[in-house]
């Protein structure tokens, strides 16, 4: 009981901090979101910021040549509702009005259990961006490459590439309305596993959602 309080305790403290935070900046962009919930984000310069909750992520977006169509993109994030970090890192390429990134991703939990469990996973994953006047379409697939499993006799946590069945990919798609001051989104997000028998995917988790962002300043 203690320990849940006090779990709950710091994860209210973090959500004011990164409250105070957001609002110390200068111009930012509060989003909701049904599925993956709340915050502010903006940019300094090439840094980029989401700070909400349950997810917060922090890094840059540099550009590799001077007319500004190749860049590399670099994250770091924390998810509360699981307890898991992220470093994500990403090519970007950008023509007109079509842009596509191939983002590569690790996601680690530290966790205490006297059992085999997994403990971090290896993503590799394709974007793909297309705007239209007002509209904009867009299609995040992910697929697990490989995956850190603690083994408790070594008391290490041992890379593999896991075979069992489990869903190793996602999609997210989504269509954009988009303004100079607001956008509205609405969504479907998937998990999938490959049935080799059956020569089709079944999905686990899946649900549509809808995001909305409006440009504040303090």
């Amino acid at each position: 009981m203690t320990r849940c309080f006090e779990k709950r305790l710091l994860t209210n403290i973090l959500i004011v901090l990164n409250i105070v935070v957001a609002i110390s900046a200068l111009a930012n962009e509060f989003y909701f979101n049904t599925k993956n919930g709340f915050g502010v984000m903006g940019s300094v310069d090439s840094i980029n910021y989401r700070i909400g909750f349950p997810y917060s992520e922090i890094g840059f977006k540099v550009p590799l040549d001077s007319g500004r169509s190749i860049f590399i993109s670099t994250y770091g994030g924390y998810d509360f509702n699981n307890s898991t970090y992220f470093l994500k890192v990403s090519p970007d390429f950008v023509f007109n009005t079509f842009s596509i990134s191939t983002p590569f991703e690790f996601a680690s939990k530290s966790i205490i259990t006297d059992e085999a469990t997994e403990t971090g996973r290896f993503n590799a994953g394709l974007d793909v961006t297309y705007r239209f006047e007002n509209l904009i379409f867009q299609a995040v697939a992910y697929n697990s490459v490989f995956y850190l499993y603690y083994d408790p006799a070594f008391n290490l946590n041992i890379p593999t590439i896991f075979t069992d069945n489990i869903f190793r990919s996602s999609l997210d798609v989504r269509i954009s309305y988009v303004q100079p001051t607001y956008s509205i989104s609405v969504g479907y997000y998937a998990v999938l596993r490959w049935l080799s028998y059956r020569s089709s995917f079944i999905t686990g988790e899946n649900t549509g959602y809808i995001e909305g962002k409006f440009k504040i300043k303090f």
